[in-house]
């Protein structure tokens, strides 16, 4: 009758302990907002069922975010973004690039939180021609990883293939929401600069409402090699027959502002600076010293880019409008 207290209390004990157990384990697979890694791969598991469900993925990416540690990514996923990748170099023809896709496609079904499988599961695409494909893509890689590096990259490459889709009259996939693109700067009056010389041609005086109108030039897409059509910047002229000048729209979260606007008889030179929404450190800027063309048509000279990147190259450029 004397050890029955002790017996339990023994018993008590024992029962704490695995209840602590059993807490901490379930603790361990939580995330700090309650997540669970449990819940991610059933998630995950949906997804593989149905693999065009948007709005899944977009639950399934934004579900690993909130989660307190980044999920572990399978070893199979690594091995299959190597095999994609490896088909994707020796890629030459439409079969290797399917192989290169397939093999991209099991790694995202693997890790669909990962940016990086998305990004090169949209080059593989681009280069198999299924662009509208590899915008969804790169916008699920811009929900995984807004904040990336290359994230800027990335938004460019949307804009310049929505141009690709466009004309293979493919219609775009669902993509995850993105923000409103940013408000335009308003138009910046010119200020009048020293006058360029003058070559023997452009000796008659210029009528400043030559500079007027949306300005472009032809530009290599990267990766592709194809070219491009890029618009530069708008120029109007208001109702005093001043000319003003602002940015174009190059693509969602970018906003570009005119830092400099001289006029000159023959020529103009105009310097934008961008920014971005989601990296506020990010800049940009892009120089235009251009001089008129005799018939005036076209503007041409120099075009300097520099940014926080330290990137930064020159080069000349001819401008023409459309």
């Amino acid at each position: 009758m004397v050890l029955k207290p002790y017996r339990t209390l023994i018993a008590a004990m024992v029962m704490l302990c695995l209840c602590t157990g059993l807490a901490g384990a379930a603790a361990a697979k939580k995330g700090d907002d309650g997540g669970s890694l449990e819940t991610l791969k059933q998630y995950v598991a949906d997804l593989k069922k149905t693999p065009e469900n948007v709005e899944l993925r977009e639950k399934t990416i934004k579900y690993a975010q909130s989660l307190k540690q980044r999920p572990p990514v399978p070893e199979e996923f690594e091995r299959q973004m190597a095999r994609g990748s490896a088909y994707l170099k020796k890629a030459g023809d439409a079969d290797g690039y399917t192989k290169a896709i397939e093999n991209l496609k099991t790694a995202v079904a693997l890790a669909p939180w990962v940016a990086e499988g998305y990004v090169d599961l949209a080059e593989a695409q681009e280069k198999a021609g299924q662009f509208a494909e590899a915008i969804q893509n790169l916008n699920f890689a811009l929900l995984a990883d807004p904040n990336a590096k290359n994230a800027r990259e990335l938004r460019n490459r949307v804009y310049e293939l929505e141009v690709f889709a466009e004309d293979a009259k493919q219609a775009l996939k669902t993509s995850p929401a993105v923000p409103p693109p940013a408000p335009q700067a308003p138009p910046v009056v010119a200020r009048t600069a020293p006058p360029k010389k003058q070559a023997p041609a452009a000796a008659k005086k210029v009528n400043p409402k030559v500079f007027a109108g949306n300005w472009f030039y032809k530009d290599t897409a990267p990766r592709g090699g194809e070219e491009i059509t890029t618009q530069a910047f708008i120029i109007t002229m208001n109702d005093k027959g001043e000319l003003a000048a602002s940015a174009p729209r190059r693509s969602t979260g970018a906003t570009g502002t005119i830092s400099v606007f001289e006029h000159a008889e023959n020529g103009i030179h105009i310097q934008i600076t961008w920014k971005l929404v989601s990296i506020a450190s990010y800049w940009k800027t892009e120089d235009y010293d251009l001089t008129l063309s005799a018939d005036e048509t076209k503007l041409s000279g120099s075009y300097k880019v520099k940014s926080s990147g330290s990137r930064e190259f020159a080069e000349d450029k001819t401008l023409f409008k459309q």
